[in-house]
């Protein structure tokens, strides 16, 4: 099994790579989280193991115990946080594999600031699957093409 530890205590243990992407997550205590994002593609089910997991879906939040699950559709903007003093332990499923299990490579193999020019260069191969949210995502395509060109 392929293991991703983060400066910021993040442990991700990758568990299938294809179809699906499906890995095991531990998030530290008062972790903030990924941005708020969206995945072109791909469905994300995420099921709390033990710890509770504060999950953003479009407008709606919600605090995920263990023993539950959200399902993400395509498009939809999401995010998630540990709002507690434990870690929080869940199983991410991601429908079909898309680019997350290299955009997580990238992320931990660099300390500090993310690769923006790697991930650009990720999400340019993979069709542009992903984009933050709060920006057009017309300006968000320009902007990764360019900085996957700058990679090369």
């Amino acid at each position: 099994m392929t293991a991703f530890e983060f400066a910021d205590g993040q442990r991700i243990t990758v568990e299938a790579s294809a179809p699906d992407f499906v890995f095991s997550a531990v998030l530290p205590p008062r972790h903030s989280g990924p941005p708020a994002h969206r995945h072109r593609h791909e469905t994300e089910v995420f099921t709390v193991v033990s710890g509770r997991l504060l999950v953003r879906r479009g407008r709606e939040r919600r605090l995920v115990l263990p023993g539950e699950s959200v399902s993400v559709p395509p498009g939809t903007t999401h995010a998630f946080a540990n709002p507690g003093d434990e870690p929080v332990r869940f199983r991410t499923v991601e429908t079909p594999a898309g680019p997350l299990q290299e955009q997580l490579r990238a992320l931990a193999a660099a300390p500090g600031r993310p690769p923006l020019r790697e991930l650009a260069r990720i999400n340019a191969a993979h069709d542009l699957s992903f984009t933050v949210a709060g920006l057009p995502d017309g300006l968000q395509r320009a902007l990764w093409w360019l900085l996957a060109r700058a990679a090369r």
